[in-house]
């Protein structure tokens, strides 16, 4: 059950990594370097890109449509990735609380990341003006065509980093208008305070939040009051010995994806020790410890 679990969480992820290799700002399905198979590349999706005096608007992901099968339901995946360097974001961020636009006794969330989630917008492949803001992206598709296999989840929103953030932010935006989504997020920092984290609970039904326990980003938040929407799964990149412990490697989406289960063929050479010797592996317990 476990493995089966991992196995669609580790599908989603693909998706998302297929996000972290697109260098243009509006590409085609062909402009992907890879692209999910049996997907069809819908929208692509933006937001505003105002970091180190960078102003306008930066790729941020895509929306996917399964292709027609008469043996499958046709379903969406919404798959946001995070920022380019490690923490570019986090120094910028406003972490005050803001009231949750998602209704009533939908607590707070943090001012940052609403702020740039109502900035998001989409536009169609190859267009680089906008067709309208990410939180209307339903609307734009024919929901009558969407289904899953349980019927009522047509769409799967799935995110790393400060992508997971703004898919989590869209899933229970969505749910509150319309249908839940299926949620499956990636070293997701903290979206709200403990009322946003029941209120997206009792919304949410698949909710799958993949963690490293090494992993900065996930804790960034808990110290001003903010808390984990569920439900929280670790891993632990520290037990593997062949895996780097820096900050940018316990994070990174393909860290993720080996923990997962895929080949170690998906880690970057410098996520990825070749000899390990004494000294790596005392830096590394010195870490676990403080974990």
């Amino acid at each position: 059950m476990v493995k089966s679990t991992q196995a669609i969480a580790l599908k989603y992820a693909h998706f998302i990594d297929a996000a972290y290799h697109v260098k243009e700002q509006s590409p085609s399905q062909e402009q992907y370097p890879f692209f999910p198979p049996g997907f069809t590349l819908v929208y692509n999706i933006h937001r505003k890109d105002t970091g180190k005096g960078r102003t306008g608007l930066a790729y941020s992901g895509f929306l996917a449509r399964s292709n027609f099968s008469p043996d499958a339901p046709t379903t969406y995946v919404l798959a946001l990735r995070g920022s380019a360097e490690f923490l570019d974001w986090a120094e910028r961020l406003d972490i005050l609380p803001s009231p949750s636009p998602f209704g009533n006794n939908s607590g707070n969330v943090v001012s940052g990341f609403l702020d740039m989630y109502n900035g998001m917008t989409f536009s169609e492949p190859g267009q680089t003006k906008p067709k309208g803001l990410l939180k209307y992206i339903r609307y734009s598709i024919h929901y009558t065509n969407m289904q899953s296999e349980d019927d009522t989840q047509p769409m799967v929103c799935t995110g790393h980093g400060l992508g997971a953030a703004m898919a989590t932010l869209f899933a229970v935006g969505d749910a509150y208008t319309l249908h839940p989504c299926r949620l499956y997020t990636f070293g997701s920092p903290c979206v709200g305070d403990a009322a946003f984290v029941s209120f997206h609970n009792s919304l949410i039904t698949t909710s799958e939040r993949y963690y490293n326990l090494p992993d900065l980003i996930p804790t960034l938040l808990d110290a001003f009051g903010y808390d984990h929407v569920h439900n929280g799964i670790p891993l632990d990149s520290l037990g593997d010995a062949s895996l780097g412990w820096l900050p940018d490697c316990t994070h990174s989406l393909r860290t993720y994806m080996y923990m997962l289960g895929a080949a170690n063929t998906v880690l970057s050479e410098n996520c990825l020790i070749s000899d390990i010797d004494d000294d790596v592996m005392i830096k590394k317990l010195s870490f676990r410890r403080r974990y």
